[in-house]
């Protein structure tokens, strides 16, 4: 089958072994794959798959069920998207069923592609890690991103006035109509924050270069959880003001989390947040679509760090 992989810092399309579907789990005909920064990453050399895992890029598709092993409760036909560890921008993809999802009622399978690995992301990080708690106040750095317009979204549904850090006035206004009570702008400081804080929980993909002002942020009792390190890995900060603060400092990642802890984690999105679809809620936040044959112009989009939300490459547009 045809599948996109990270060659020398480029993508490139190539033929890779069809797998078996075995006990457990279903092979899925794939429509859509979103596109995230973890794809950026492997396609740099720069983030191994886990062990065991495809190194064709895509860590998130929808589709179309075409085969289901013995003991997966899926049917032949079913709309789905699932998260993966790899695999997703392939034309099909054999996964655990039970990191499968329903294409929720009145989104489309283009649309579904764009869910799994954000939705996934902000409620493991905000609401299961950090046990976020009504009316506690949060800070989402990189607001206008994939994960950061998912959070806004949770947040919002879940009683939780929320606060952005972006790139610029338009993606502000993006994120504030998402549900976001304000922010600050990235290149003008972060300390106009301390008007919106103390933040119980802050979200943070940066890392080194925001550590210390997270801590002087930060609430009594209250979690920073690193997702990512576009900041760098390396800072010093203040002991002192942590422990002053009762403060924790969670790190987190969810690729290379075991297939259980996945289980539990998408049986917990279907529980509380897909209904939230159906209900119009949430919504899927689509900024573009990208035709396969333009995957390098999709992955040039991403690294421009510009989106609102997410993108996503359509690998088959036959199936709706």
């Amino acid at each position: 089958m045809k599948a996109l992989q990270g060659v020398e810092g480029q993508v490139q399309w190539g033929e890779v072994p069809t797998l078996s579907c075995d006990v457990g789990q279903v092979r899925i005909r794939i429509a859509a794959a979103g596109l995230n920064r973890a794809d950026l990453l492997q396609r740099a050399g720069q983030y191994a798959p886990p062990p065991g895992a495809s190194d064709v890029l895509g860590l998130e598709c929808s589709g179309v069920i075409a085969e289901v092993g013995a003991g997966a409760a899926w049917q032949v036909g079913d709309r789905v998207c699932a998260l993966l560890p790899g695999g997703g921008m392939a034309d099909e993809v054999v996964v655990d069923a039970r990191h499968v999802l329903p294409v929720p009622e009145g989104v489309s399978l283009v649309e579904a592609a764009a869910l799994p690995e954000v939705y996934a992301t902000a409620w493991l990080n905000l609401f299961q890690l950090a046990a976020l708690q009504p009316g506690e106040k949060v800070l989402l750095h990189a607001g206008a991103s994939g994960v950061g317009s998912a959070a806004i979204q949770l947040c919002k549904a879940f009683g939780n006035p929320c606060w952005v850090s972006v790139g610029s006035a338009d993606r502000l206004a993006y994120c504030e109509s998402l549900g976001a009570q304000g922010g600050v702008l990235r290149h003008d400081g972060l300390d106009d924050l301390n008007d919106f804080g103390p933040f119980d929980v802050i979200l943070d993909p940066v890392g080194a270069t925001y550590a210390g002002i997270n801590i002087r942020l930060l609430a009594m009792d209250g979690r920073v959880v690193l997702i990512g390190l576009m900041g760098g890995r390396e800072a010093q900060v203040d002991f002192g003001q942590l422990l002053a603060k009762r403060g924790h400092v969670l790190a987190s990642t969810l690729r290379n989390r075991d297939d259980q802890f996945k289980a539990d984690l998408i049986a917990d999105l279907g529980q509380h947040v897909w209904p939230l679809f159906t209900e119009g809620r949430l919504k899927p936040q689509l900024a573009r679509t990208f035709a396969r044959a333009d995957a390098h112009g999709a992955f040039e989009e991403l690294a421009g760090n510009q989106v609102n939300g997410k993108l996503v490459l359509v690998m088959d547009d036959t199936l709706s």
